[in-house]
């Protein structure tokens, strides 16, 4: 026979306690010269599909073997017989191919038919893309004029309400100042409920008397750059030549802290409005700078005016201020103002839904900026850290206001914007009289850069003081042309739809035909392979060795496919014929073994490897005079049920079940390597105990049958085997050889002499997680025939209970004082205390009678104290029969 070899098995990846395990076959190199194939490689070649009235013969390839499991198997591969075409590489579906064919005819057909009706479609489709294409930029720019004119309009709608609220709010305060007799101080906390609660867009409202009194509330929340005041509102305050007055004692700072002629900054109580800490002070000419004297001039045409964009004297903002004059008896009393921010206007101005896709702006006649979509810092400067630049003329307490300078159109940066004005002064000349007040609107398309362009005048009166600025809107072409080549698509869309519907009706009639000759076809086509998918579906079964499905094949409650052709149902009876043999085979093999031939289409060969197993012997006690006693039929019932259970529990754990002598099982566990919970030794203590309980109860069934009582004893050791293929290469099977398997048949067999249902070695105990798991009582330290070593052997008693059972059962407590009471009393009989062990073995005997071990032991102890022992004696037991 060949050399021995390092065989390897790759693990297989199946569910935990399942007896059919899937396993990877084993593999070795192939020796030159080996002969004929075994019995088992004749098998696998009935397998194999039959052509031309003979099998195709098997090409066995070289096998590949490593040391890291146990097992010998090479993989074959089939001679197809020739060569191989696309299609069979493929390996498409029978109906498939039947429908795919009938499907490319008719189709090929079809298309000839399309395309000449799809030409004369096609030329007809060009001529009227042709004509599109001519009137498209007329069209266009036509289109877009509309649109952009429309939209300018949307815009002046939406600057007039924004610049309408501080109008509101000036002319609120105008008629409430002429016909109410009110107190400064109800005036100045008046104003700042309408700062606060009202009016939240407008940046400050403020009052300026002709006496040179400045009263004014800013909310610092719009304000921009150094951000140095201290909550939500300031308070401005600047006595005039009232700076004894008596009329605003609460919302009004004393005289006792102001300065003649200075502006105060207060910073102010959010809830109430009244000054809270003086913030800077310097001097300032107000009746100049906070539009008195504009609103005075305008009083023969009774309207508001606006002043230039200034600073506000916060220093934190750029506004523009609209203010009107206030008479009594014809002179006047005082002048309203509220301010309105150009952040505020831009804010604006991005909100414009043409905003998103270009630029909205506003600037004044000579073409400083006022306001733009794209941000504040296309307004006014900004220094390189991005912060607003400082005017030098002011005191050095307002260090940190904005500078009142204002970016020309050609300082913005902006491409659009510098584009926009540029073409439409060149074209239009915008800022000086081409475009008058209210009237004029401009709307130009610059193709060279393919923008386009609006702009109009924007004016709250024809007053010098009154405003006058120009909106300008410049837009991509792209945002126009989008809807309107959408519209001009929709027109062509509908041509070619009324064209297609030519070269639609022409292919509905061939339609039919492919549906219909398509359902005949296919109805064909499953006649054919619908048997030869559910003879696929049970060959599948089959390879996967779905014991359930070969069953009914017995039962005559399946049959493979359909019998309505002669081939097919041959090839079907052939397949069900196989199944039945095969089933058969596995019968005289441990199913992991056959299903992994099977399945993973290899073949065995002789060869061992080195493997650390579990094995396991167990035998019926008894089992001679029970023969004798009972007959044959009734002994093999009795013996087939007992095999039946006691190897389901085996699989069931994860072992192999090796072979039947007689009532003898022999199994073991990790040869070859399988999946199952937890460590293999564990698993294997799990078995044993599970099939005494098994027995338990067939025990009880056979009592009630009359039958006589039926215990088993078990061995199990732990330990290094070889693990592989015997026999020669006609025959063999897989099995173990080493001392761990004598070992085991041998502790199977001291059972009778301890009178105990199952005995392990120290191996088996110190394995892992068998302490945590089970109670082991120490039993015996022997030397069994054929060995000269010691070997402690151990009862296996029971499993470990858990706290809960410990607390609430007798027996669990029962099961550990009986196991560590015993081993108390083996550690004085091995020091050689005879007399305590007597007296140990007294009192476990009134409390667990009948226990052989003790009567052993007891034996033992009374011969040594009769006939001491020398020096040299040890507590091993030499025993002579197996």
């Amino acid at each position: 026979s060949p050399s021995l070899k390092s065989p390897f098995w790759a693990r297989s990846a199946g569910p935990a306690r399942n007896a059919q395990k899937t396993m990877d076959a084993p593999r070795c190199k192939s020796h030159a010269g080996s002969g004929e194939p075994s019995t088992l490689q004749s098998f696998l070649r009935s397998l194999t599909v039959w052509r031309a009235g003979r099998p195709r013969t098997p090409t066995w390839q070289s096998c590949h073997s490593s040391s890291t499991a146990q097992g010998f198997s090479c993989r074959t591969n089939i001679d197809s017989g020739g060569q191989t075409t696309w299609l069979g590489r493929l390996r498409p579906r029978l109906w498939i191919v039947l429908l795919l064919v009938f499907v490319a005819i008719v189709v090929s057909m079809a298309a000839l038919m399309a395309v000449f009706w799809y030409r004369r479609s096609a030329e007809v489709v060009a001529e009227f893309l042709d004509e599109s294409h001519q009137t498209w930029e007329l069209c266009l720019e036509n289109i877009s004029s509309q649109l952009h004119d429309q939209a300018s309009w949307l815009e002046e709608t939406i600057i007039r309400s924004s610049l309408a609220e501080p109008t509101r709010v000036v002319e609120l305060n105008a008629d409430l100042l002429g016909t109410m007799d009110r107190t400064l101080d109800q005036v100045v906390n008046y104003t700042f409920l309408q700062l606060a609660r009202h009016f939240t867009k407008i940046e400050g409202i403020s009052y300026t008397f002709p006496t040179g009194r400045y009263v004014e509330y800013e909310r610092n929340s719009h304000h921009v750059g150094v951000a140095w005041r201290r909550g939500t509102y300031t308070f401005e305050y600047t006595p005039g030549d009232d700076l004894t007055a008596n009329d605003c004692q609460v919302m009004c700072p004393p005289a006792a802290i102001l300065t003649p002629g200075d502006t105060h900054q207060f910073s102010v109580d959010d809830r109430t409005g009244r000054y809270a800490q003086l913030l800077v002070h310097y001097p300032v000419t107000r009746i100049e700078e906070n539009g008195y004297r504009r609103a005075v001039e305008a009083r023969v045409a009774g309207a508001t005016v606006w002043t230039n964009v200034f600073i506000m004297y916060s220093g934190q903002s750029i506004a523009i201020r609209t203010a009107k004059a206030v008479y009594s008896g014809g002179q006047v009393v005082a002048v309203a103002g509220a301010d309105i921010t150009l952040d505020h206007l831009s804010r604006v101005l991005a909100e414009i839904d043409l905003a998103r896709t270009g630029r909205v702006c506003i600037m004044d006649r000579r073409g400083q900026m006022i306001a733009s979509s794209g941000g504040l810092h296309q307004v006014i400067g900004i220094d390189v850290e991005g912060q607003p630049l400082v005017r030098n003329d002011l005191p050095q307490a307002a260090v940190g206001k904005l500078l009142a300078q204002q970016l020309f159109w050609n300082m913005t940066g902006d491409e659009l914007i510098m584009n926009a004005t540029e073409y439409l002064i060149e074209r239009h000349d915008i800022l000086n009289s081409a475009l008058k007040r209210g009237h004029d609107r401009v709307v130009v398309i610059d193709s060279a850069r393919e923008n386009i362009y609006s702009a109009f005048s924007l004016s709250s009166g024809d007053g010098i003081y009154d405003i006058d600025w120009i909106v300008i809107n410049a837009q991509p072409l792209d945002t126009y042309a989008g809807p309107v080549q959408k519209a001009i698509e929709t027109q062509l869309h509908e041509h070619e739809r009324q064209l297609e519907n030519a070269v639609h009706a022409a292919f509905v009639v061939t339609a039919a035909f492919v549906l219909v000759g398509t359902l005949l076809m296919a109805l064909v086509a499953q006649g054919v392979t619908r048997p030869l998918r559910a003879l696929g579906t049970d060959m599948r079964a089959v390879s996967n060795f779905d014991n359930d499905f070969i069953d009914q094949i017995l039962e005559g409650r399946r049959r493979s496919g359909h019998r309505t052709i002669r081939e097919i149902s041959d090839i079907c009876d052939s397949f069900m014929h196989m199944a039945v043999g095969l089933q058969s085979f596995s019968r005289y093999m441990d199913p992991h073994l056959v299903h992994t031939l099977v399945q993973k289409k290899r073949r065995a060969v002789l060869g061992m490897a080195k493997a650390n197993v579990t094995v396991f012997f167990s035998d019926i006690a008894s089992f001679t005079t029970m023969a004798e006693s009972l007959g044959p039929q009734v002994l093999m019932d009795v013996l087939g049920v007992y095999l039946r259970d006691m190897s389901n529990i085996v699989t069931e754990h994860g072992g192999v079940v090796g072979e039947f002598v007689g009532d003898e099982i022999m199994a073991w566990w990790n040869a070859p390597p399988l999946e199952y919970d937890g460590e293999h030794t564990v698993a294997a203590l799990s078995a044993a105990l599970e099939q005494q309980q098994r027995l338990a109860a067939l025990r009880q069934e056979w009592h009630e049958q009359g039958l006589p009582v039926v215990t088993a004893r078990m061995g199990l050791t732990r330990g290094q085997v070889l693990a592989g293929n015997l026999g020669s290469a006609q025959r063999m099977k897989y099995g173990l050889v080493g001392d761990s398997v004598n070992l085991a048949s041998r502790l199977e067999g001291l059972c009778k002499m301890y009178g105990v249902n199952c005995l392990v070695d120290d191996m088996v105990r110190s394995a892992p997680g068998v302490s945590e798991c089970f109670i082991l009582r120490s039993v015996d330290l022997v030397a069994v025939k054929g060995r000269t070593g010691a070997t402690e052997v151990f009862e296996l008693v029971a499993k470990q209970p858990t706290e809960a059972a410990l607390t609430q059962t007798r027996s669990a407590a029962e099961q550990l004082a009986f196991s560590s009471d015993f081993a108390a009393i083996q550690e004085r009989y091995r020091k050689g205390h005879f007399s305590e062990t007597l007296e140990a073995l007294d009192a476990f005997e009134s409390r667990w009678p009948g226990d052989k071990p003790t009567s052993i032991l007891r034996s033992r102890c009374e011969a040594l104290i009769e006939s001491p022992p020398g020096e040299g004696w040890s507590p091993m037991v030499q025993l002579t029969e197996k």
